[in-house]
C-alpha cells in the first residue's frame, strides 16, 4: 500500500528533525529549552518568536501593544492587477534588489508568501531578510521553501508549491528590535509579508537562525493527531453518547469552573466520506452543514458554528490535519484542541437543524480546572473567551463577505471558509479572485489587503496542486458539478497564530467574492478568536489640521508649512464603492509640533495620522516632551487612492501618568514632505466599558454628483474611535428621521446618496452611532441636489438582456483603469454578434448621451443603439500594442421617459490590423439638457 500524502509529509518532518545538520546549510545544533516570556512581552505583546508555538497555553492572551500589518502586491487602483506584471510589488528598488517590506522600530515578521509561474519561484532569485542591520536569511527563495537550507526553514514552517498548492510560504517567526527589511533579487510578482508592530522601546530579542526549533517541528509533526498544548494539571475527560433527532438539541457536557476546555472529540459512525455511497455522502454533507456546535461560557454563547466548518471541512468529510483541529474520515472523528477557558461554567451542545438524525455517536470533552481563570477572564483581566463566529449568506454585489465584525478587545486567530460558487459559465473559479481586507480599531485604511482568496490561504493559481492539509493552512475540499455542488465549490482554512490581529476597540475582517465583489456565490465562514466586550483604546483627542481653531487649541506649530491644501480623495481597500471626500492637508519639510490630551492611566498612546500618501517613504523622528521616541517611517504610496490612516505607538515610558503630551515630528533629510490632515490620540488604557454618547454631527456639506448627492462632515467626538454614521433623507422639507427614511450607514464622515435623478433635490439629517449602540443627536437638516449628468457603469448592467457571445465584468487590468474599476467585456469571435443591456432613467427628460469604449489590439468595430435606434458613429476599437480607454463618443440627444431603456452594442467587423472581434464598454453618460425638476 502506498503511503498517504499526510503520511509522506509526517515522514518529511521527521527526516528534517533527524537529518538537519548533515550538510553545509546547517544553521545550528540544538534548540534551547523553552523560557518564561519576558514581563514586557507577556503583558503587552503576547507570545513573541517561538513562544507562539512553545506556549499554546497562552492562546487566550489579549495583547495591547501589538498591531498586525501587511505589505503586499495588491493593485493600488482597486482592480485585479495584484502582481501579474509586478507593478506594485517593489516598495523601492536598490542595488540589492526589490524591497518588498520595510519597517523601523521593534516587531516581528510572522509570515511571508509568494507565487509566480504557477508556483515556481526560481526566477525571484535570492530572498534576504535583514533584521536590525543583520542578514538572518540570504538564500535562493526556491531553496528556502524547498527546505534545502535546513531547520528551522523546513516543512511545515516553510512550504513549496506542491506542499501548499500553488503558493510558497515562510512561517518562521522572526522578531526584531530596531528594524526589518525583506528584499528579493528580482521582482517577485505576487507576495504578502505579514508582520507585527511593537511599541518603541519594546524589549525584543532578535531572531536567531541557529535555533532549529526542533521542539516546534515535533509539535507540528503531530498536527491533527495530538493536542499541541502541554498537559494541564487536573485535566479530566468526560465521555457521552450522542443521539440527536432532527430538529432537536443535545447537551453534550457541562462543567463548573473555573477552568478550561482543552479538547473536544466527536465520533459519528454514520458519517461517510466522498466516494462512498451517494445517499450516505449526501446525509453527511447535510449533517456537517446544518448541525451546529454551540458552546456557552459563563452564561454567554460564544461558539455557534456549523459542525463541518468548525473542524475545517465545510464541504464534506475530508481529511484535516490542522494544529488545533483534525478530521479523520476513516475513523469518522472530528477533534479540536482550542483552549476554551471560563470563570464559572461551560456548556457544550449539538443543535441538529438537518433532516438527518444523529445516532450511535460518542463525544469526549476534556476539561482542566484552574483557579487563575476566574481572575484572568474578569472584565479587566488580560485574557479573552474563545469564540467561533459563523456567517453564511448569499454574496451581495459590491460588498465583501464578512468573516468578523465586532467591538471590544480581542485577537483573531483563524478562519475556516466554505465557498459555493454560482458562476454558471466561463471561469467557474473566478470567485477566488477576491481579496481579504482587515480594518482594526476604526482605521479607514486596511491593515491587511491581500491579492486573492487562495493567496490568503497561502496557496496560488486556484489551488493548482489540488487539495491538501497543513498544520497552519489547507484547501480541504474542491468539488465541481458533483456531490451536491452545482458549479464549483471550495473549502479552506488558515490559522493566524503569531500574526493574529489584535484589536483594542473593534475589528472588521472580510473577503471579496471575485474581483470587485461581483461574482455570485454562497459563502460560509467561521472566524476563531478570543475576545472581551470591554475595550482598551480610548480616543482622547483629535487635531484637525488646517482648522485654525483646532490648531490653536492644540498649539500646533509648523515653521515652514504652507497653507493647507484641499485634497479630494478616497481610501484604498474600500468595502464597497470608494467614497470621495475633501480634507485640508498640510505638507511640512521641517519640524511639526502639537499638544495632545491623553489618559493618565495609559500604557502607551497610539498616534494615528490621516495623510496624503501620494509620495512614498515619508519619515520623521518622533519626540515626546523633548525625549526621543523613535523613527516613524511610512514606505507606502498610492496615487489613485491617496488618503491613508497610519499610526505610531508612543511608548508608555514617555506618556504614562500624563494628561497631555507635546509631540514633535521632524522630517528626515531627503524624505518627502510629511503630510497630515488630522492626528488622533488613542490612549491604551485598562479595559473599560463604553458608556459615552457620540457628539452631535455638524458642519454637513453637500455636493452634486452623478446620479447622487455627496455628503461630508467633520468627524464627531466619542471616547472610542470612531463611531459609524446613519444618514437619513427625504423629499419632504422638515421631515422627522425614522426607519422609513434611513438611507444607509457609513464608517467614514462621508456618504453618497445614489440612485438620484439628474437635478433631483433631497433633505438630509445625520447622527453618529457607536459600537456600544449609543446614538448621538441628529444634525441640522441640510438640502442637496444631484448633478444633471448621470454616469451608468456598463459592467453594472450585467447580466445582459440578451447576448450572442460571452460577456462578463472585467476588472482593471493590462495597465488600464476604467471608471468604476471595471468594464463590460464582450468576446465574440466574428462580426454580427451583439449584446443588449438595460439601464434605468430616474427622471423623464431630454438627454445628451455619450459612451466610453475600450481600445485594444484584439478589439473590433462596433455600433451602439438606444431602444433599438442607432446612436452615434461606428467606433473602431483597434489600438496597436496596448489597451486604452477611448475618448467619449457622442450618441446625440434623445428624449427618454422615466423607467427602463436598452442599449445594444453590435460588432460590425474589425480593423485589418486587429486580431479579434472583442469589444469593451466602460460607461454611458446621460446629461439632462432640460431644467432640473425642483424639489
Amino acid at each position: 500500500m502506498s503511503a498517504s500524502p499526510w503520511s509522506r509529509r509526517l515522514a518529511t518532518i521527521a527526516s528534517a528533525l533527524v537529518l538537519v545538520g548533515a550538510g553545509a546549510p546547517v544553521l545550528a545544533t540544538a534548540a534551547p529549552a523553552a523560557a518564561d516570556p519576558a514581563p514586557h512581552a507577556a503583558a503587552e505583546l503576547g507570545p513573541v518568536g517561538w513562544d507562539t508555538y512553545r506556549h499554546p497555553e497562552r492562546l487566550a492572551e489579549l495583547p495591547t501593544g501589538s498591531r498586525t500589518a501587511q505589505f503586499s502586491s495588491f493593485d493600488r487602483t482597486g482592480g485585479n492587477g495584484d502582481g501579474f506584471d509586478g507593478t506594485y510589488s517593489c516598495l523601492r528598488t536598490t542595488g540589492d534588489g526589490c524591497v518588498i517590506a520595510e519597517r523601523t522600530g521593534p516587531g516581528e515578521i510572522d509570515s511571508i508568501w509568494f507565487t509566480r509561474d504557477n508556483g515556481d519561484v526560481s526566477r525571484t532569485g535570492n530572498i534576504t531578510v535583514t533584521l536590525d542591520g543583520t542578514d538572518v536569511l540570504h538564500a535562493p527563495l526556491q531553496d528556502v521553501v524547498d527546505g534545502k537550507i535546513g531547520a528551522p526553514f523546513v516543512y511545515p514552517l516553510v512550504a513549496n508549491a506542491s506542499q501548499s498548492s500553488g503558493g510558497v510560504y515562510i512561517d518562521v517567526p522572526m522578531p526584531f528590535a530596531h528594524s526589518m527589511r525583506v528584499t528579493t533579487d528580482a521582482n517577485p510578482l505576487f507576495y504578502h509579508v505579514t508582520y507585527r508592530q511593537f511599541p518603541a522601546g519594546a524589549h525584543v530579542a532578535r531572531f536567531d537562525p541557529s535555533d532549529r526549533a526542533s521542539d516546534v517541528l515535533t509539535t507540528l509533526a503531530a498536527a491533527g493527531t495530538a493536542d499541541p498544548k502541554p498537559a494541564q494539571p487536573g485535566a479530566r475527560t468526560a465521555q457521552h453518547t450522542v443521539d440527536v433527532a432532527a430538529g432537536h438539541t443535545a447537551t453534550l457536557d457541562t462543567e463548573q469552573g473555573p477552568g478550561a476546555l482543552t479538547a473536544l472529540r466527536l465520533h459519528l459512525p454514520q458519517l461517510t466520506a466522498p466516494g462512498g455511497d451517494p445517499d450516505a455522502v449526501a446525509h453527511t454533507d447535510r449533517i456537517l452543514a446544518h448541525v451546529r456546535l454551540r458552546i456557552s461560557f459563563d452564561g454567554e454563547r460564544t461558539v455557534d458554528a456549523p459542525l463541518g466548518e468548525f473542524f475545517g471541512t465545510g464541504l464534506g468529510l475530508y481529511p484535516v490535519r490542522s494544529l488545533y483541529f483534525g478530521v479523520d474520515p476513516d475513523a469518522r472523528t472530528l477533534t479540536s484542541w482550542w483552549l476554551m477557558p471560563y470563570r464559572q461554567s461551560a456548556t457544550v451542545q449539538l443543535v441538529n437543524s438537518s433532516d438527518t438524525a444523529i445516532r450511535g455517536g460518542d463525544v469526549s470533552v476534556t476539561a482542566a480546572p484552574a483557579d487563575h481563570w476566574a481572575r484572568d477572564l474578569a472584565p479587566g483581566g488580560p485574557d479573552g473567551y474563545f469564540r467561533a463566529t459563523a456567517h453564511r449568506a448569499g454574496t451581495v454585489d459590491g460588498r465583501d463577505h464578512t468573516f468578523l465584525d465586532t467591538s471590544g478587545r480581542g485577537r483573531l486567530i483563524g478562519v475556516s471558509q466554505t465557498m459555493i460558487g454560482k458562476i454558471t459559465s466561463g471561469n467557474l473559479r473566478d470567485y477566488l479572485e477576491g481579496d481579504e481586507r482587515l480594518y482594526v480599531d476604526g482605521s479607514a485604511s486596511p491593515a491587511m489587503h491581500g491579492t486573492g482568496t487562495e493567496d490568503f490561504y497561502q496557496s496560488g493559481w486556484y489551488f493548482n496542486h489540488g487539495t491538501y492539509t497543513d498544520p497552519l493552512n489547507g484547501n480541504t475540499g474542491h468539488e465541481t458539478q458533483t456531490a451536491g455542488c452545482a458549479y464549483d465549490c471550495t473549502s479552506a482554512y488558515r490559522l493566524l497564530l503569531g500574526g493574529g490581529p489584535a484589536f483594542g476597540s473593534s475589528i472588521r475582517f472580510g473577503i471579496e467574492h471575485g474581483p470587485g465583489d461581483h461574482d455570485p456565490a454562497t459563502y460560509g465562514s467561521t472566524a476563531f478568536w478570543y475576545g472581551q466586550p470591554t475595550g482598551t483604546a480610548r480616543w482622547t483627542d483629535r487635531i484637525t489640521v488646517g482648522d485654525a481653531a483646532s490648531e490653536a487649541a492644540h498649539r500646533y506649530h509648523a515653521r515652514d508649512s504652507a497653507g493647507p491644501q484641499p485634497l479630494t480623495g478616497t481610501y484604498e481597500g474600500n468595502d464597497g464603492t470608494p467614497t470621495p471626500f475633501t480634507v485640508p492637508v498640510r505638507a511640512s519639510a521641517t519640524a511639526v509640533s502639537f499638544r495632545l490630551a491623553v489618559d493618565p492611566d495609559n500604557t502607551g498612546v497610539r498616534l494615528r495620522r490621516t495623510s496624503d500618501q501620494q509620495h512614498a517613504y515619508q519619515q520623521v523622528q518622533v519626540a515626546v516632551d523633548g525625549a526621543d521616541a523613535g523613527t516613524w517611517t511610512q514606505p507606502l504610496a498610492n496615487t489613485d487612492h491617496r488618503l491613508l490612516d497610519d499610526e505610531y505607538v508612543l511608548p508608555a515610558a514617555l506618556t504614562a501618568g500624563r494628561s497631555t503630551v507635546t509631540v514633535t515630528l521632524t522630517p528626515a533629510d531627503g524624505a518627502p514632505s510629511w503630510t497630515a490632515a488630522a492626528y488622533h490620540a488613542l490612549s491604551i488604557v485598562p479595559p473599560f466599558t463604553d458608556r459615552t454618547t457620540p457628539g452631535r454631527v455638524g458642519g454637513v456639506q453637500t455636493t452634486p454628483a452623478s446620479g447622487a448627492v455627496s455628503l461630508a462632515w467633520p468627524a464627531t467626538t466619542d471616547d472610542v474611535y470612531q463611531p459609524r454614521y446613519q444618514v437619513y433623507g427625504s423629499d419632504t422639507d422638515g421631515f422627522t428621521p425614522g426607519p422609513a427614511t434611513l438611507l444607509g450607514s457609513t464608517e467614514l464622515p462621508a456618504f453618497a446618496d445614489t440612485g438620484r435623478g439628474p437635478g433631483e433635490h433631497r433633505w438630509y439629517r445625520i447622527r453618529a452611532v457607536d459600537a456600544a449602540g449609543h446614538r448621538g443627536a441628529f444634525s441640522a437638516q441640510i438640502a442637496g441636489t444631484a448633478s444633471n449628468t448621470l454616469v451608468v457603469e456598463a459592467e453594472s448592467l450585467l447580466p445582459p438582456v440578451s447576448s450572442t457571445a460571452g460577456v462578463v465584468a472585467q476588472s482593471d487590468c493590462c495597465g488600464v483603469h476604467w471608471s468604476g474599476s471595471a468594464q463590460l467585456w464582450f468576446t465574440p469571435t466574428a462580426a454580427g454578434n451583439g449584446v443588449t443591456v438595460s439601464f434605468t432613467v430616474p427622471t423623464a427628460g431630454s438627454y445628451a448621451l455619450q459612451a466610453v469604449q475600450t481600445e485594444a489590439p484584439d478589439y473590433g468595430t462596433t455600433t451602439l443603439a438606444v431602444d433599438g435606434e442607432p446612436a452615434g458613429e461606428t467606433f473602431d476599437g483597434y489600438h496597436a500594442g496596448s489597451v486604452a480607454v477611448g475618448d467619449p463618443l457622442p450618441l446625440g440627444t434623445k428624449t427618454l421617459t422615466a423607467g427602463t431603456h436598452t442599449l445594444t452594442l453590435t460588432v460590425t467587423g474589425k480593423n485589418d490590423a486587429a486580431t479579434n472581434y472583442y469589444a469593451g464598454l466602460d460607461y454611458l453618460s446621460l446629461t439632462r439638457t432640460g431644467a432640473a425638476r425642483s424639489g
